[in-house]
């Protein structure tokens, strides 16, 4: 007999006990060779992998419909027998599913039975309990596998995957991956398979995109294709004249490949992102106005509590946002904090800097 030295746990058979053991040790031998995920148990492993064949072995003979689980099929298969094996102890009404039942019982009782480590609140469900705690833990497990972006609850997940999706029909069925355009699957299918078809007529190199084999043959014509639209000197490849624009121009670190906005920090591209998303993922709790930014939403809330937190150290005058209150400030001060970085002029607000290098150094006409 096999025992547990952390807890009561016993087997009479080593495959079981050291299967058990994994749960302690946190050990994840098994592996996905398909999205790199990591299994404590090879039972776990031909479930998994059905996620991306999108196989479904188990079928209702009744009705068709297929499974990816025996468990599921069997639960399904009760909408047919009219069975109904769970029985609530107190009122005697029958449940198809345990969780059913788990349900109604605490409709007979006003309990909270699942409480919070962190803050002690109660609750009447474990779901609500654990998606509770991810606030305290900052916790993140629910993974786009288009964008990476990570979510802390699997609702959040699923409104922000729509993004992706708007007029997009084709799927890849290996990882999520989605896109309007056929080539532009074609193209990405070539990940999964490892296959490289197109070749360079110069060298014989070989390429798993067209774009891939087109950027490497300027290498051999001395093309240039890519011209910057500010100063005129071109590039024989698109990442050669970004790094140019950010370098030379725009003085940003970061730059958005759907507009060539820029800037000097990854948190300013993370909110400007979500301009090209549309996703609004913060919500005020008093009138529930979604917003794209959490700073958004804070200042929002502001106009239902009429705090105005930052006053003017000069005269007194307060306001509702730091940025108008600097704002303000100049007008005492006489300060100019926003010099140009082509001929040094020095400005007062940013909004007169932005207009003076748009219209002075590159050339557009003020309407």
């Amino acid at each position: 007999l096999y025992k547990c030295n952390i807890c009561p746990y016993t087997s009479r058979i080593v495959a079981n006990f050291l299967r058990h053991l994994r749960i302690h040790t946190g050990e994840k031998p098994y592996y996905c060779d398909l999205c790199s995920k990591y299994f404590s148990d090879a039972g776990n492993m031909p479930k998994h992998i059905r996620t991306h064949t999108g196989e479904r072995p188990y079928e209702c003979l009744e009705c068709g419909k297929a499974f990816t689980q025996k468990a599921n099929l069997q639960r399904h298969m009760r909408i047919h027998t009219g069975e109904l094996p769970f029985p609530c102890k107190v009122c005697n009404k029958r449940f198809r599913q345990q969780s059913n039942l788990t349900q109604h019982q605490r409709t007979h009782g006003h309990s909270k039975p699942f409480l919070c480590n962190y803050c002690g609140k109660g609750f009447r469900f474990k779901g609500d309990m654990l998606r509770h705690t991810r606030i305290h833990t900052g916790e993140r497990p629910f993974k786009c596998n288009i964008c990476q972006k990570s979510f802390r609850q699997s609702s959040h997940l699923n409104h922000h995957k729509i993004t992706h999706l708007r007029g997009r029909k084709y799927i890849c069925k290996l990882c999520g991956y989605c896109t309007a355009n056929k080539g532009h699957m074609e193209c990405h299918k070539v990940k999964h398979t490892g296959e490289r078809p197109f070749q360079c007529s110069m060298c014989g190199k070989r390429f798993s995109q067209g774009s891939h084999m087109r950027a490497h043959h300027v290498k051999h014509t001395g093309e240039r294709p890519f011209p910057c639209t500010v100063c005129g000197k071109r590039f024989s490849q698109k990442s050669s004249l970004n790094f140019h624009m950010r370098s030379i121009h725009f003085y940003g670190k970061y730059v958005c490949l759907l507009c060539s906005y820029s800037t000097p920090k990854a948190s300013h591209m993370r909110a400007h992102h979500v301009k090209h998303t549309g996703e609004r993922p913060f919500q005020c709790s008093v009138c529930g106005k979604n917003f794209s930014q959490k700073n958004n939403m804070k200042r929002h809330q502001l106009k239902h509590t009429g705090e105005r937190p930052y006053g003017c150290s000069i005269c007194g005058k307060r306001f509702a946002r730091l940025d108008n209150m600097k704002l303000h400030q100049v007008k005492h001060t006489g300060e100019r904090p926003y010099g140009c970085p082509i001929c040094g002029k020095r400005f007062a607000y940013k909004s007169n800097l932005n207009q003076h290098r748009a219209i002075v150094h590159f050339g557009y006409t003020k309407f």
